[in-house]
């Protein structure tokens, strides 16, 4: 049977066996494609059951939201675009190993929120992804900008749970790598979604007090740099630390976190608290004595209102070592151009982009820099990861290649 849109009723029939009928939601849908679904398992056996399902009827399976072009890619093939927001589960809590097990659709907010109701916190900075989910952030490799406290994300990630493109399961032992062979988990950090889904992590957690973002305004990138160097050279290594100036729609956003011509440049720390041993007065003391302490709206995600979210941001970044942002703060002088983006800066240097749809010369040098560092050509990892995905998914089941 054929419904008015040119859709076989079959594949949803065979969907609401998998999952109840409120779990599924119809997608963008054209006469000609063959039927689009988001679907929302709550369980590993429905992500189990929804892939093995996909793997028989050669459906393409996206952890992204639907585009239009996707019907048209995919012709006939059915698609479904999975949701992992029924998947939050807090599984285990164990605080004399320091460790804690999720589902991996919980948010990174909540899951921060209900550590916090026990002096806990994880090795992840919260504040510029904290409504994605921990399978999106994993997937996503988003640390590659907001890194974790040690580094990488693979030292904060002690074992993931991950269904295969055919619906099988496999797990990480949480084990020393030494004392298991290979990583199997970093096979899946970064791989965003393309040959397994991450259904559930364990991670370590510390303890810790409320986290706070402090923000702060310099007049100039040279005198940003210097208060942030300085903080590093005295020892006070806060948890995280971002340069930005707000993208050129985001005026809005410039006012209410309280920049101004005179103080353009924003600079917002994230202390790691007191029970850190690194008292957050110590790091205040520090910024505001050099750059001007700025107080915006208590609760206002100031990454929303200045800059793209990290997921949606287009545009290359690049690792950039002292010496080079240091080149690039006497190029640009008093005149920083908007959205500009500094995050993960350590004492080796920090990743740097510049947002869409900015001119100008100084947005030509930033952007000349940026084309400097961009590696050439596919690197060795890649290629790695293309020829896993070809073993691990050789029908194109999961986030097809084009699409």
């Amino acid at each position: 049977m054929i419904t008015s849109h040119g859709q076989p009723t079959s594949y949803l029939d065979e969907l609401r066996r998998i999952v109840p009928t409120e779990q599924i939601e119809p997608q963008l849908e054209t006469a000609a494609d063959g039927g689009a679904w988001a679907v929302e398992p709550a369980t590993q056996i429905e992500l189990v059951e929804v892939l093995k399902w996909a793997n028989g009827r050669h459906a393409a399976v996206f952890t992204r939201r639907p585009r239009r072009k996707d019907g048209e890619l995919l012709g006939r093939r059915p698609r479904i675009y999975l949701r992992g927001r029924r998947m939050k589960r807090v599984k285990d809590l164990d605080i004399v190993s320091g460790t804690v097990t999720v589902q991996s659709g919980i948010a990174m907010s909540e899951l921060h929120r209900l550590l916090e109701e026990r002096s806990f916190t994880t090795g992840f900075p919260t504040r510029p992804w904290r409504q994605e989910s921990v399978g999106s952030v994993l997937a996503a490799a988003l640390d590659a900008h907001w890194g974790p406290r040690y580094g990488t994300m693979e030292d904060q990630v002690l074992s993931l749970g991950v269904v295969f493109p055919d619906g099988s399961v496999a797990g990480g032992r949480g084990a020393p790598r030494k004392a298991v062979g290979p990583d199997f988990d970093r096979l899946f950090l970064g791989s965003r979604g393309r040959y397994g889904i991450i259904y559930e992590v364990t991670l370590r957690i510390y303890p810790s007090a409320t986290r706070v973002a402090m923000s702060y305004a310099a007049p100039d990138l040279a005198t940003a740099l210097d208060a942030v160097q300085g903080g590093i050279a005295l020892g006070l290594d806060p948890r995280a630390i971002e340069l930005l100036t707000p993208a050129p729609d985001r005026s809005w956003g410039r006012k209410r976190v309280g920049l101004t011509d005179a103080h353009p440049v924003l600079v917002i720390v994230e202390p790691w608290g007191p029970l850190a041993g690194r008292p957050i007065s110590w790091i205040d003391n520090h910024f505001a004595a050099t750059l001007k302490r700025l107080e915006p709206p208590l609760g206002w995600n100031m990454h929303e209102g200045l800059l793209p979210a990290p997921r949606a941001w287009a545009e290359p970044v690049v690792g950039v070592r002292w010496a080079r942002l240091r080149e690039l703060a006497v190029a640009l002088g008093n005149d920083v151009p908007p959205g500009l983006w500094i995050v993960r800066l350590s004492r080796h240097g920090g990743w740097l982009s510049l947002a869409s749809g900015v001119d100008g010369p100084q947005a030509d040098a930033v952007r000349a820099l940026v084309s400097e560092l961009r590696p050439a050509g596919p690197l060795p990892w890649e290629r790695f990861e293309d020829a896993l995905k070809r073993e691990l998914d050789p029908k194109d089941i999961l986030n097809p290649t084009g699409a």
